[in-house]
């Protein structure tokens, strides 16, 4: 399968679930081409801004420590860094993740904090929909699914998670492929 424009898998990390009260403290990307092969990975830590609500049941779930976070970059440097590398003002992207408009929300917040405009369009591809709507299952976790269709446990990590939405992607574009509409 040949897409139309380059897709740009999101995933973060962050300290509960309100993009306006919790902070994104990981975030991870993977652009694939048209072609959904991998072109280029981003990772990292991002310090949490002041004031923001810390729920010790998210830093559970995604095993990253406050003391990993002192020496975690400014989210100034990470927007500026993850701009340089994915060039998103410059290029058609899709925005792709899993239940993508979550992820997309907390990148917002990071983008107003440094101070810097939206750079993408509204171009998005949320690979929860694409299961359900292909497989016929109820909406699942990331983890239901990636054991499900992968035989993996998610990895809770932002790296990681995109990778696994990756393969997830190429296979169900595989069935798409071979399946009508």
């Amino acid at each position: 399968m040949k897409t139309t424009s380059d897709i740009l898998i999101i995933d973060v990390e962050t300290t509960g679930v309100d993009h306006l009260k919790h902070a994104c403290i990981e975030i991870g990307a993977l652009l694939l081409d048209r072609d959904l092969n991998p072109i280029q990975e981003f990772s990292t830590y991002i310090a949490p801004w002041p004031g923001a609500e810390i729920q010790p049941e998210a830093m559970a779930v995604n095993g990253i420590s406050l003391e990993e976070l002192e020496r975690a970059p400014s989210i100034a440097e990470v927007v500026e860094r993850f701009d340089c590398i994915f060039q998103p003002g410059a290029r058609r992207l899709f925005i792709s993740g899993w239940n993508v408009w979550f992820d997309v929300g907390f990148l917002k917040v990071l983008y107003s904090k440094a101070e810097r405009p939206w750079p993408f369009r509204s171009r998005m591809l949320d690979m929860q929909s694409i299961v359900t709507f292909h497989s016929q299952i109820a909406p699942q976790s990331q983890a239901e699914t990636v054991k499900r269709f992968l035989c993996e446990e998610q990895s809770h990590r932002a790296l990681g998670d995109v990778q696994q939405v990756a393969k997830l992607l190429k296979l169900f574009a595989n069935k798409f492929d071979s399946t009508p509409l």
